[in-house]
Parts: structure tokens; C-alpha cells; sequence
């Protein structure tokens, strides 16, 4: 070997280690690297991030379950009750009270143009009075509620009498004008009465079940409203009868109160049934808090 001279570069020495290195392995990488650049870093499996599992939407409760636990609470069952005891004799009124304007007109001076104004005044007034008492019911059932700290249920109670009232004074109606003042009692009780119902159902089984719940508990001014007026049509058709027999001839009979005083007198005994289950929808709920204090569940 060459001895190494002073001064002379190790270019030659440089490439014969590189010649060696090739030779005892090819797997050797003296390439030099690249000045700032550097190589990542493999990265273990470990180390790699994981992806999270997609966030599912929240579920909601199946409306058979919330139907189900709404059927099963007996609180339910004397609103519902209480809607159609209580609705139906005042749509019972509502539908026609123009048919009974027509039937005491008769006995008055009136002509026909004159009846047919006074029987849109009369409905008139109780559509009026009906949006009146919403808005005024809202407003004081909110006072009632959040000042006083009174159930809005027990709010029930004077509405429900203001029907059987509307009812008894409806039987005893002898004259055209006394249609009127008994429209704006009418129009006052539905009008409250379907304020207050809606506000207790979402109360009571929750905002988000609202539409649920309510829409089960309107069924009761249909069924209501198409049982009474079937007991209103039933009276027309007796009191008819009776009139045309008495008087001989058919074709000249002409109805009056006693055509439809039996109709309000059935209507005012199922107001009373309203109004037993409209003090039960304020008394349960009590009733079960009491009956957990008392009987507190085993721990």
C-alpha cells in the first residue's frame, strides 16, 4: 500500500473504503444526505392517531311509549273526558243558535231581513267574545300561575260552571233577545276553556310531547260537538212533532223553544259532568303527590 504523503488528498483513500464497503454489502447506503433536508420519521402503528367513531344523532323516545305512558296516567283520561263533557254542549249552542233564532223570531215583530242581521249579531258576539276571553284568559292564567303559585287547573272549575250556567239559561229562553246575552256567556266559557286545556297538556306531560298529547285530547270537542248536536237535531224533530200534532196540520207548524229547550236541559246535566271531571284533572295530580309522601318507595 501506498504510503500517505502530507499535503496529497484522501480522495483515493475515500474511494477504496467506498470500493470495500460496496463489495462486503450492497445493502450499505453511504450516499451523504442532503443538507436541510431531512427524512420523517416512520411512525408506529401505535403512534398513528385513530379516527373517532362518527357522533350518532340523539334519539328520541317512540311515540308508542310516550302514547302509552300518556294513556296510562288517569289525569289524561279526565281532561279528555272533561273536554268532551264540556265542549260539546257549547258547540252545541254554537251551531245553532242561528236555527234558534229563526225558531223564537216568530213570536216577534222582526221581518226576515231583520232576523237574519240579528242572527249574524249573534254570532258575532259569541266569535268576539270566544277571542276576547282567549286573550284575557292567557294573561290572567300566567298571573294566576307565576304570581299567585296557583294550579292553572283550578281555573277549570269557574269555566266549567259558566257553562252549565250558559246551559240551564239556554233552556229557559223564551224570546229572540235573549239570544245575545246568552252568546257572550257562551263565548266567554269556550273561549277559556280552550285556552286553558292546551297550556295544562303541555304543563303536564312536557313541550316536546305536546303535539302528541294535544292532538289525542282534541278529540274531544269532535266527539263532544257531533253527540250533542245528534241530542239537538233529536229535540228539533220531537218538539216538530209534537207541535204538528197538536196543531193538526204539519205542513204549518213551526218550531219554537219547545223544539230545543230538551236538548239544553240533557246538555246542562253533561256540563255537570264536565265539571266533575275538570275538578278531577285539579285534584289528581294532588292526590298522587300525596299518596308518594305517605308511601314513600322502598330504597
Amino acid at each position: 500500500q501506498k504510503p500517505e504523503v502530507a499535503g496529497e488528498p484522501r480522495s483515493g483513500r475515500r474511494r477504496m473504503t467506498v470500493a470495500q464497503a460496496r463489495d462486503s454489502s450492497e445493502d450499505v447506503d453511504l450516499t451523504p444526505p442532503m443538507s436541510g433536508v431531512t427524512e420523517p420519521a416512520a411512525e408506529s402503528p401505535a403512534a398513528q392517531p385513530t379516527r373517532a367513531a362518527p357522533a350518532h344523532p340523539p334519539t328520541h323516545a317512540p311515540a308508542p311509549s310516550v302514547l302509552r305512558t300518556f294513556a296510562s296516567d288517569p289525569v289524561a283520561w279526565a281532561l279528555l273526558l272533561g273536554l268532551i263533557c264540556f265542549s260539546g254542549p257549547g258547540m252545541a249552542f254554537v251551531n245553532n243558535c242561528g236555527t234558534m233564532v229563526r225558531a223564537l223570531a216568530h213570536n216577534t215583530q222582526m221581518t226576515a231581513e231583520q232576523t237574519g242581521r240579528y242572527r249574524d249579531r249573534v254570532v258575532a258576539t259569541q266569535s268576539f267574545f270566544s277571542f276576547a276571553s282567549r286573550l284575557t284568559t292567557g294573561y290572567l292564567s300566567d298571573v294566576w300561575r307565576t304570581r299567585l303559585r296557583m294550579p292553572r287547573a283550578a281555573l277549570l272549575v269557574p269555566v266549567g260552571l259558566l257553562m252549565v250556567y250558559a246551559q240551564a239559561a239556554a233552556a229557559q229562553v223564551r224570546v229572540a233577545s235573549e239570544l245575545q246575552p246568552l252568546a257572550v256567556v257562551v263565548g266567554v266559557a269556550m273561549g277559556a276553556g280552550f285556552t286553558l286545556a292546551p297550556t295544562i297538556t303541555a304543563e303536564t306531560w312536557g313541550a316536546e310531547n305536546f303535539g302528541l298529547c294535544w292532538g289525542v285530547v282534541t278529540l274531544g270537542p269532535a266527539i263532544g260537538g257531533h253527540v250533542c248536536n245528534l241530542v239537538f237535531g233529536a229535540s228539533w224533530d220531537e218538539g216538530l212533532a209534537k207541535i204538528a200534532a197538536r196543531m193538526g196540520v204539519a205542513k204549518e207548524a213551526v218550531c219554537d223553544n219547545e223544539c230545543f229547550a230538551p236538548a239544553f236541559m240533557v246538555g246542562g246535566r253533561i256540563a255537570w259532568l264536565g265539571l266533575f271531571f275538570f275538578v278531577a284533572v285539579l285534584c289528581l295530580p294532588r292526590a298522587k303527590s300525596l299518596w308518594a309522601r305517605m308511601h314513600p318507595a322502598a330504597p
